[in-house]
């Protein structure tokens, strides 16, 4: 059994409680409709602030990021309130999502340990491993609107 299935409702039901405060300094909650199905949909993330954006990765095989490739907004929960976003998907240049992955993992076990990128001991990725990850993940940009 797939542990996410239980982990992920759980860790969106908490980022858009009051007790959001708990995670929110590192996930935010995708909110969208499947293409074909029209079902909703909330997937938590770990994300990193870059600019004005909120940048996430996510690994190709993942089914679940493709709802996303033919729109141009949807919608995130981001420290407790639900935000409109303009989205952008970057899965074919491997530079763009190794750059996207060195920010989000330096100094990060956590998202370093998922992306399957070994940490230096100043904290810095693995040159090797990132050049790796970069091509399995795509890139999940998100711009408030």
């Amino acid at each position: 059994m797939n542990l996410w299935f239980l982990i992920n409702p759980l860790v969106a039901l908490l980022a858009r409680s009051p007790l959001h405060f708990i995670i929110s300094h590192q996930v935010l909650v995708i909110q969208f409709k499947g293409r074909r199905s029209g079902k909703s949909y909330l997937v938590p993330v770990s994300y990193h602030k870059y600019e004005s954006s909120y940048k996430c990765v996510t690994l190709r095989s993942n089914i679940w990021w493709r709802n996303l490739k033919d729109i141009s907004h949807t919608q995130i929960w981001l420290k407790g309130k639900l935000t409109d976003v303009q989205i952008d998907l970057e899965f074919n240049n491997d530079q763009i999502v190794e750059n996207t992955l060195r920010n989000l993992v330096t100094n990060n076990k956590v998202d370093a340990y998922f992306a399957r990128i070994k940490l230096k001991k100043d904290g810095s990725p693995d040159s090797h491993d990132l050049a790796q990850a970069a091509k399995i993940h795509t890139v999940l940009k998100f711009t408030i609107t």
